[in-house]
């Protein structure tokens, strides 16, 4: 969220790049943020219009958790950059570094030079989509209960929230590309899903989410250490 290979190898790239503690070349000082005009969220960036959207998604992934009853207990920051931490790998187009409480998102043309992302043509909304992804990491990271939950509950609420938080008719496309009915149970929620097909992990987890008997008590239970255990 058959997917393009290099769409995998980028999400793969994002979960691997989230617990690095490295410099990052970019194009904008974390020190120098500018405050988002609709949140809290802080975000660094050379081009305005680049930091537009990176306040726009930061603010959608905000909204997702409030409606959760789960306001942001520090300010997001965004770092909008030139090129990711070497770790993340050629392919990766965002990272949330929990050292350093701060996510990094490329320049929106560095991203737009990838071509596609959950197999659908980059455009400024996946762009928001993109920062709202990151956000999310960076938001449920403050409300974890354990000191170091699985890489499956941080990618379910991350890829929840931004599909939830995703311009309607750009998720009805994203979710076109990867079919699927939504993971059944909790056991099919797996790290190996992940790292193997980040894309529609992504994709199930929504359509898991959306489920009646699901919803916002199954994120609770994420964050409060009762589900996606080890």
């Amino acid at each position: 969220m058959p997917v393009h290979s290099r769409d995998s190898r980028l999400n793969a790239s994002i979960a691997l790049a989230a617990n690095l503690l490295v410099p990052v070349v970019g194009f904008a000082d974390p020190d120098s943020a500018h405050v988002c005009p609709d949140s809290i969220a802080r975000v660094s960036a050379e081009s305005a219009v680049d930091r537009r959207d990176a306040c726009a998604g930061a603010a959608d992934a905000i909204r997702f958790f409030a409606q959760l009853g789960l306001p942001p207990i520090e300010a997001p920051s965004i770092v909008v950059t030139a090129s990711l931490p070497v770790q993340a790998g050629p392919s990766a187009a965002g990272a949330f570094l929990e050292q350093h409480q701060r996510s990094y998102i490329l320049s929106y043309a560095r991203f737009k030079a990838m071509g596609t992302w959950l197999g659908v043509r980059i455009d400024r909304r996946m762009y928001r989509s993109l920062a709202a992804h990151e956000t999310a990491h960076a938001l449920a990271a403050n409300h974890f209960a354990l000191p170091r939950p699985t890489i499956q509950a941080k990618e379910y609420i991350a890829y929840v929230a931004m599909f939830c938080a995703m311009e309607p008719h750009l998720r009805v496309k994203a979710l076109r590309a990867t079919p699927g009915t939504g993971f059944a149970n909790e056991a099919q929620i797996t790290e190996l899903l992940y790292l193997f097909d980040p894309m529609r992990f992504g994709a199930e987890a929504y359509r898991h989410f959306i489920k009646s008997e699901v919803g916002p008590p199954f994120v609770k239970a994420i964050l409060e250490g009762k589900a996606l255990l080890d």
